[in-house]
């Protein structure tokens, strides 16, 4: 699966949902040919007006409240989540920047060089990153993802005594048992 199919199959699961919304979208970056110039080739992509912001970032460390409380950074988080999920944690999209939904210039980290052909650009220590980090948010939920911490173990308590009979226990006894009144022991102790 390429980069543009695990877009393509986000969108699907999160328009599934209703209660999702709109869905980021990660516009296009075209590759042009430009043999008369110094640089042959450059890249290109649509302008994006409006107020620019970084939901999440490379080394995963800077706290970011925009990604936080924002509707297209939580949603960004969950896009993130999504796709390490769906990879097993080999695969973590991060640099999500953009205006709004409409993102651009994406990161990829791999958890192992060259992962399904993807040459990742951040380091792979940023996955352990992300797992260490993540908080799920609504969205996350939404899209049925578990979280990635670990649960919380309970206490180690005592064990609940075993309740006792009313009546008091009968002892156990092997063998033979003799009964004898205290009358008639009492002449054979006198021997």
């Amino acid at each position: 699966m390429d980069f543009l199919e695990y877009i393509k199959a986000y969108t699907a699961a999160a328009q599934a949902v209703e209660a999702f919304g709109d869905v980021p979208e990660i516009i296009p970056i075209y590759l042009v040919h430009r043999p008369s110039n110094d640089i042959p080739y450059a890249t290109l992509e649509e302008e994006l007006i409006g107020d620019f912001v970084k939901y999440s970032v490379k080394d995963g460390k800077e706290i970011n409240l925009m990604r936080r409380d924002s509707e297209a950074g939580q949603k960004c988080c969950a896009f993130q989540h999504w796709v390490y999920h769906k990879t097993e944690g080999n695969l973590l999209v991060t640099d999500m920047q953009g205006v709004g939904m409409r993102l651009t210039d994406v990161g990829i980290a791999t958890c192992k060089k060259g992962y399904k052909g993807f040459k990742g650009n951040c380091a792979t220590s940023f996955i352990d990153q992300f797992k260490a980090l993540h908080q799920c948010n609504k969205y996350c939920e939404i899209l049925g993802l578990i979280s990635l911490q670990p649960k919380p173990k309970k206490p180690i308590s005592a064990p609940k005594p075993k309740p006792q009979p009313s009546a008091a226990p009968k002892k156990k006894t092997f063998g033979p048992t003799l009964k004898a009144s205290s009358s008639e022991l009492a002449p054979q102790m006198q021997n």
